[in-house]
């Protein structure tokens, strides 16, 4: 799970759609699996290798219910299609809305159902562009099991974001991304706790009292120890 961060107009979303073809970058060379992205044919580039998730769901939407539009992506049909779409509403948390209009859901219940759209070309290399815009707390948590369970079926995730906190807690390594270019990259601990302006209201809160403490959950861990710690002395 690698986060890339970084202000407006700094190339952040234009580096994933060059990634998936959509525009040439000018400088530099896209590989996916060690092929060149321009050599790539057709829909090879999206069928069992690459898939990403927009920042406006509503974009993929072309169907009257999210079971159409799941049956969509695939080439079969049958038990074996309904079989994949059951699988991918349970991963998303979206069994009880398969017979719904995507365009009646909720913002948080279409970022799910357009990720169970796009997991169904089976990508090995996810990305994400503002995937947690128009979520609240609940329902991040929500895609944020969604997205652990992904890695742990072997799949590469690479999220744009401005949502600090979240990468803190679900990334594995974040990056600064300043004028079409990486600047730094490090684990979300010291990536935050290093950073004066990009970083987490937890660490800007307790930087003077604690080191590379990012996260709520950093902050409480550390307060319930120091108190324990002056209740044993």
């Amino acid at each position: 799970r690698y986060a890339i961060v970084g202000g407006n107009g700094t190339g952040k979303s234009t580096a994933l759609k060059a990634i998936c073809g959509i525009c040439r970058p000018y400088r530099g060379k896209i590989k996916i699996a060690g092929k060149p992205v321009e050599k790539y044919r057709g829909a090879e580039l999206f069928r069992d290798n690459l898939a990403m998730l927009p920042q406006d769901p509503q974009c993929l939407f072309v169907k009257k219910t999210v079971r159409e539009e799941l049956a969509e992506m695939l080439d079969i049909t049958g038990a074996e299609a309904e079989a994949q779409i059951q699988n991918a509403a349970e991963t998303c948390a979206l069994t009880a809305l398969l017979d719904t209009h995507p365009y009646d859901l909720s913002g948080g219940e279409q970022q799910r159902a357009a990720l169970a759209k796009v997991l169904l070309t089976r990508p090995r290399l996810l990305l994400l562009d503002e995937p947690t815009k128009g979520l609240d707390n609940h329902f991040k948590q929500t895609f944020a099991g969604i997205l652990h369970h992904l890695q742990a079926q072997g799949v590469t995730i690479v999220m744009v974001s401005h949502d600090v906190e979240f990468c803190a807690s679900h990334a594995n390594l974040v990056s600064m991304f300043f004028d079409g270019q990486i600047m730094t990259t490090n684990p979300p601990r010291r990536f935050f706790a290093e950073n004066s302006f990009y970083t987490t209201a937890a660490n800007r809160m307790s930087r003077h009292l604690f080191q590379n403490a990012v996260t709520a959950e950093d902050v409480v861990s550390l307060c319930l120890k120091n108190q324990g710690g002056q209740g044993n002395g």
